[in-house]
């Protein structure tokens, strides 16, 4: 075996152990927090999120949206170490409303952080441009709110689900990535 290759095997052989894996449940056996811990950073997600952690209320009436399984849509997730990080809160909803009064409600709810972006196709944030831009699709079905800057915004998603709707309220937040 190779010096190279020795000493690869022993340095991985060495940080295994400085890994952990933690999974908590809840009573129904749904994941509601993992924790990945390693030399090199943190995976942190939690699914019983409380919804005002995307800094935005919910729409009235809105009951969270589930999978199949019955377990939550949402997810509080943290990625990082000392030098950079992303965090993403993301709820889903679903309401027998249909879509309109619930863009208008988060057009007003979202101006408390800035001007609002309103697009039915992608949003993506410019190179050296902080200000999101909207790069429209013909026939979306969605329609897309966001505000704030490429390190720090706050994102709504509505879109019709059967006779009513379904939303996304989404926070990002990134750190030493660019």
């Amino acid at each position: 075996m190779k010096l190279q290759t020795l000493s690869a095997v022993l340095a991985t052989s060495l940080l295994l152990p400085a890994c952990g894996v933690n999974v908590d449940r809840d009573d129904q056996g749904h994941r509601t927090k993992v924790d990945i811990h390693s030399p090199f950073g943190n995976v942190n997600v939690r699914t019983d999120v409380d919804a005002s952690a995307t800094g935005l209320p919910v729409y009235p009436g809105a009951r969270p949206l589930r999978n199949r399984r019955d377990e939550p849509e949402s997810a509080d997730v943290n990625v990082g170490n000392s030098w950079f990080g992303v965090k993403v809160v993301a709820l889903r909803f679903e309401h027998d409303d249909a879509p309109e009064p619930i863009v208008e409600y988060y057009k007003s709810a979202l101006k408390t952080y800035g001007d609002v972006l309103e697009c039915h196709g992608n949003i993506d944030f410019r190179h050296g441009s902080h200000a999101p831009v909207c790069k429209e699709r013909e026939r979306s079905r969605e329609t897309q709110l966001v505000v704030g800057s490429e390190e720090r915004h706050r994102l709504v998603v509505v879109k019709p689900r059967g006779s009513g709707s379904e939303f996304s309220a989404v926070y990002i937040q990134t750190r030493g990535t660019t």
